[in-house]
């Protein structure tokens, strides 16, 4: 029982790890890349991005929600702890607070599982967000 309890934990820990390397990843690139740093301050502060500039937030924000789907399997399936997952919750309400978001959001939902796309709107869409999501520096 106890080197059940040791794995478990274990399996936990390295899931975790996993979805926060990835996310870091993500927004290491997000701070080295001037370019994409623009749109995504952009993408804060109104939802009209086009031509490249879309297409660069959509793909940047298909790659956050896939991690986000991941964990919210892995967490379903008890691989991520419940303390751990409020966290990356709250990363994500704050994320999709961004007005760009919403239109990513409708054109690109359908590639989520139905079971995630419940969550991102009941969990996540509908909480009011934490902190203001404005680039640090603007006015």
């Amino acid at each position: 029982m106890v080197q059940l309890k040791h794995n478990n934990r274990q399996l936990r820990l390295t899931t975790a790890n996993v979805v926060t390397e990835e996310l870091q990843t993500l927004f290491s690139l997000l701070a080295a890349d001037e370019g994409l740093s623009a749109i995504f301050a952009g993408a804060a502060e109104h939802s009209d991005l086009e031509g490249t500039s879309r297409v660069r937030y959509f793909a940047f924000t298909n790659n956050v929600i896939r991690v986000h789907e991941n964990g919210y399997l892995q967490m379903l399936d008890g691989a991520i702890s419940d303390a751990y997952w409020q966290g990356v919750t709250r990363m994500m309400i704050d994320y999709t607070k961004m007005p760009a978001f919403a239109a990513y959001w409708d054109h690109r939902k359908h590639w989520s599982s139905d079971e995630f796309v419940r969550h991102v709107e009941t969990e996540v869409l509908s909480q009011p967000a934490r902190v203001n999501i404005r680039p640090i520096g603007s006015t």
